[in-house]
């Protein structure tokens, strides 16, 4: 009798030990930060608590992620193609021919499971802080889709202080905790107080393994911090957006993340009459200059303090003695963002003016809209083309970091990797069965990949290829090879072809000389399309969407884009 009281203590005592080591997982994502803008992707930005998770664990640089944010938030939790998740485009950002059809309704489907439910299915504790965004009503909620405690922004964008302003015309702004709607206090600032309510929760966790989504709204625009960061990189952008682009790649290429003596690519002139236009940088005035170049210091003051909460984290996780038995995930959910607050559904240039204080003295406090622009955004995407909203790698190659138990320190992946491989890669660390857990009977089992081997063995690499589409530009990446077909102004409607290992910044391109690898990759974006069901927009794009690629100008736009598109033709 003792023998057997003796085995079952010891049989249960192993049991909570098994559950003891089960690993936590971090998942951090910041909104619209470029590939280049902290330290281990080449940036000027003080970014040391980023720099150290990348000391300490491993960088992938061939990173992708979808275009825009709520798509690539469905892929992250779910691990399902963003057109299969619900997401096939952003709310209120459907084309007529998309109204109605499964797969664009804009928010997170039935018919897939979250990280979320599965995590809690298996004894973790799961929450969240910051931005949702894929949810329409109350069934796609947090509390609906897994996690036991969050504090969300429901929407897309809003002021990052208590003032609670509204990010465009057409916006609401909702905060909820675990479902209920919450007022927020006062001295709130975004990315400080997502961390006070990440931090709270995985100390609530005690004992059980945890998962913590930390979903930063920064630094999407409005770009706003609180006084005492307002002037910290006062001046260091004065030499303008085309000399920090070249400082940062040097400073690529001297750490080996690209290959030397590279062509950047260059952002075509925009037409006079634009009201966006603007004279090159040396022939603006000093004043237009300073009034560009704040954009910038408040956007990298912005980052600084995502690094200072990242570090608070990690401390909090220190102390209470979880950090070396925890996974910690860092990425941005797309590329800066080039566009101006015109491009929000149903914002007019009227609103935006006379609805937020503009003055130079008020820049990036509360009741300010100040936005980067795409020259910014370019230089934050540094090596890549384009930036947000595009299929071109300044919109979809992100910067992530992964540390943890097991892995490798101080190394870099250049393995393809897709941010709908995050959910698989989780299950396979802590034994999921996919095809055997009840939680997916009736639905969608992921479409992404395990990437543990390659964090554990950086060297290991393996055949691959990655489709993408969004508001009707299509792109694939297959091993050296990019093609992609972006709609006019900034493409030519057409695909094309680059060598994305030997000319990152897509300024070669290569159809001619390689038709039959152009044939391939058209097929594999027509197979990707017919898998998930992709309807591209009729028309090709909307207008507010095409207000990205433009820069600035609003629904009027549409019958001038081909017009555009044969003046920046004529003028390069």
């Amino acid at each position: 009798m003792r023998l057997i009281l003796s085995s079952i203590i010891l049989c249960l005592s192993a049991l909570v030990h098994a559950q003891q080591e089960q690993p936590n997982f971090v998942i951090v994502v910041v909104d619209d930060m470029g590939w280049s803008d902290t330290q281990p992707f080449g940036g000027e930005i003080n970014t040391p608590n980023i720099a150290s998770l990348a000391e300490q664990g491993v960088v992938m640089t061939d990173f992708y992620v979808a275009p825009t944010c709520s798509p690539t938030r469905s892929a992250l939790l779910t691990g399902v193609d963003h057109h299969s998740a619900g997401l096939g485009t952003m709310a209120k950002m459907q084309a007529p021919n998309q109204v109605g059809i499964k797969g664009y309704q804009a928010e997170l489907t039935d018919d897939v499971v979250t990280l979320a439910e599965v995590l809690q299915q298996q004894g973790y504790a799961t929450m969240m802080t910051g931005k949702w965004h894929l949810a329409l009503g109350t069934e796609q909620m947090p509390e609906r889709r897994g996690f036991q405690q969050s504090f969300i922004l429901k929407e897309g964008a809003a002021s990052h202080f208590g003032d609670k302003l509204k990010a465009h015309q057409s916006a609401t702004v909702n905060y909820f905790e675990n479902g209920k709607p919450v007022d927020i206090p006062e001295d709130f600032y975004s990315t400080i107080h997502y961390t006070d309510k990440a931090i709270e929760y995985i100390k609530s966790a005690d004992d059980s393994p945890f998962l913590a989504y930390i979903a930063y709204t920064a630094p999407h625009d409005p770009l706003q911090v609180p006084d005492a960061w307002l002037d910290r990189y006062k001046g260091k952008y004065d030499q303008g957006p085309e000399a920090i682009r070249q400082q940062r790649l040097q400073r690529q290429q001297a750490a080996g993340l690209i290959p030397k003596d590279i062509k950047l690519w260059q952002i075509p002139l925009q037409p006079e009459w634009l009201p966006s236009y603007k004279p090159a940088w040396g022939e603006r005035s000093q004043q237009q200059r300073q009034q560009d170049v704040r954009a910038m210091e408040i956007y990298a003051s912005m980052i600084e303090i995502v690094d200072q909460q990242i570090g608070r984290l990690l401390s909090s996780l220190e102390q209470q003695g979880k950090l070396d038995n925890t996974y910690v995930l860092f990425f941005s959910d797309n590329g800066a963002s080039g566009a101006t607050p015109l491009m929000y559904p149903k914002t007019s240039r009227q609103w935006f003016l006379t609805e937020r204080d503009h003055s130079p003295a008020n820049a990036g406090r509360p009741g300010s809209h100040v936005y980067m622009g795409n020259e910014w955004a370019t230089a934050s995407g540094t090596p890549w083309k384009l930036y947000k909203g595009s299929v071109a790698e300044g919109g979809i190659r992100s910067p992530f970091i992964v540390r943890g138990p097991g892995l490798p320190q101080g190394q870099r992946s250049r393995s393809l990797a897709h941010v709908m491989d995050i959910a698989p890669t989780l299950y396979k660390l802590i034994g999921v069965e996919v095809e055997d857990n009840a939680l997916f009977a009736d639905k969608q089992q992921p479409h992404g990949q395990s990437l543990l081997p390659f964090w554990r063995d950086t060297r290991k690499q393996e055949e691959r290829t990655l489709a993408f589409e969004l508001f009707g530009n299509r792109a694939v990446r297959s091993g050296r090879w990019k093609g992609h077909k972006l709609q006019p102004p900034l493409g030519s409607g057409k695909w094309e072809l680059y060598d994305i290992v030997k000319d990152p910044a897509a300024t070669v391109e290569l159809s001619e000389q390689h038709p039959e690898i152009l044939q391939g990759i058209i097929q594999a974006y027509d197979s990707y399309a017919q898998m998930n069901h992709v309807v591209p927009p009729v028309p090709q794009l909307a207008p507010n969407i095409a207000d990205i690629y433009i820069g600035e100008c609003n629904w009027w736009c549409e019958a001038k884009y081909f017009v555009v598109q044969k003046v920046l033709e004529f003028r390069k």
